[in-house]
């Protein structure tokens, strides 16, 4: 069952007199345990509710297939929680004394589904592999860091999970598309185990959609953790190469790439983001894969609709961590060339965290007033990367957007993926003023 947290006026469900805290019990007889089963069974042409109040009487009505205008919010569904102990968690590394969702780990197929959240699959049952391939809950997004089995217990900090490579061929049996990464952690899952791990992967394409390998994130706060080495530019160089080398066999093969290095491994090696074509379809850009990429080539593709010039000056900050630097600069530069506008770039150090956490996506709302607090000249606008935040509008630390304009005294905006879009926007804005 799930609970009902709203009932929208008009609706159908308000018509047919469901009140918030009552519970959907069924759809068409199909028992509901949560909101997959409810969109999942709502699919059908002519359909009846059954839903029971918090005293455990039922009432029913029937409708045709318009789950939009039911009129409903649901409480959100509990989410499973993760018992693994990996010995390169992020979530570990993390500082005391920060909001408490941030140190909630989950391993939830649903969600995986849902909203592309990685898994492990250590706590999915065969019953939910069942109810994965019979409700088409595809594409999901799966963590193997190895399929050596012996070292995958090792990484995970756990003595009993279940083999990764059946759990994988029962899904790609029933057809279910997996994206699935390998965390790469040096001296422990790289070399032999990684050939292993992206051969044995590659043979369950095509339902095995994407490989992705992602550098092992290190803070400063891995006190009493397993010793684990960080991603230096000679690794990155030879994860690249590596990489190079199987994409070749699997153009051939099976006319993808199949295999896809993350951003940072470029940046680290030193070397030139990658043509849009490494990437195929972007597969898993949300996991730092060719955010980079898709940053420039959008930039490209809407620079034309930037203005030549502006009627009145207007002063623009972009602020990025340190590993993209080079390339936001490069941006900024262009943009320079609009009349009256400056753009200008603040690269921000991750104090909060640490020096090895160089993306924009980990940056603090302190580390960011820090870096522009007290600079001459602080432009009318400072544009923020648009992952530093998260749904709530919050960075790590707690502040938020409003926070930094207040400190800072400026405008300060939070950037889109498509920084012209941006700063079209800021455009618009100013010439409104």
């Amino acid at each position: 069952m799930i609970k009902v947290k709203e009932v929208k006026l008009r609706s159908l469900a308000g018509i047919g007199g469901i009140q918030p805290g009552d519970y959907l019990v069924s759809i068409n007889s199909h028992k509901i345990r949560d909101i997959i089963d409810f969109y999942f069974y709502s699919a059908d042409e002519e359909l009846e509710f059954e839903f029971r109040n918090k005293k455990g009487r039922s009432r029913s009505f029937k409708t045709e297939n318009q789950p939009k205008n039911l009129g409903l919010v649901f409480y959100e569904d509990k989410i499973r929680g993760c018992g693994n102990r990996c010995i390169f968690c992020f979530v570990d590394q993390l500082p005391r004394g920060l909001r408490q969702p941030l140190y909630f780990k989950d391993e939830d197929f649903r969600l995986s589904f849902l909203k592309g959240n990685f898994i492990t699959l250590t706590n999915t049952s065969y019953n939910d592999i069942q109810r994965i391939v019979s409700q088409r809950l595809s594409p999901l997004y799966i963590s193997v860091h190895t399929v050596d089995d012996k070292l995958r217990r090792k990484m995970l900090g756990r003595s009993q999970i279940p083999g990764i490579l059946p759990l994988i061929e029962e899904l790609t049996k029933g057809k279910i598309e997996l994206h699935t990464q390998i965390v790469l952690c040096p001296k422990i899952n790289d070399g032999e185990y990684l050939k292993r791990s992206i051969k044995t992967l590659s043979s369950f394409y095509p339902y095995v959609k994407s490989i992705a390998i992602v550098p092992v994130g290190l803070t400063k706060f891995r006190k009493n953790l397993f010793p684990i080495k960080p991603v230096t530019k000679s690794i990155a160089l030879k994860a690249v190469k590596l990489a190079d080398k199987y994409q070749e066999q699997f153009r051939n093969k099976y006319k993808s790439n199949l295999i896809y290095l993350a951003d940072e491994f470029f940046l680290l090696a030193g070397l030139d983001i990658p043509p849009t074509d490494y990437y195929d379809e972007f597969y898993q850009i949300e996991n730092g894969v060719g955010l980079l990429r898709k940053f420039l080539d959008d930039f490209k593709k809407g620079e034309a609709r930037l203005p030549s010039a502006l009627e009145s000056q207007l002063n623009l900050n972009l602020v990025t961590g340190k590993l993209a630097s080079p390339h936001v600069a490069k941006v900024a530069e262009k943009i320079n060339r609009i009349r009256n506008l400056k753009a200008s770039l603040t690269t921000v150090q991750n104090h909060f965290l640490g020096k090895s956490v160089t993306v924009s996506g980990l940056l603090s709302g302190g580390d960011i007033i820090k870096t522009l607090k007290g600079r001459k000249n602080l432009s009318q606008t400072v544009i923020l990367p648009p992952d530093c935040v998260n749904y709530e509008g919050k960075f790590l630390d707690d502040l938020r957007i409003r926070d930094l304009q207040k400190e800072l005294k400026c405008e300060v905006v939070l950037g889109s993926y498509n920084i012209v879009d941006t700063i079209l926007q800021v455009i618009k804005q100013h010439q409104t003023n």
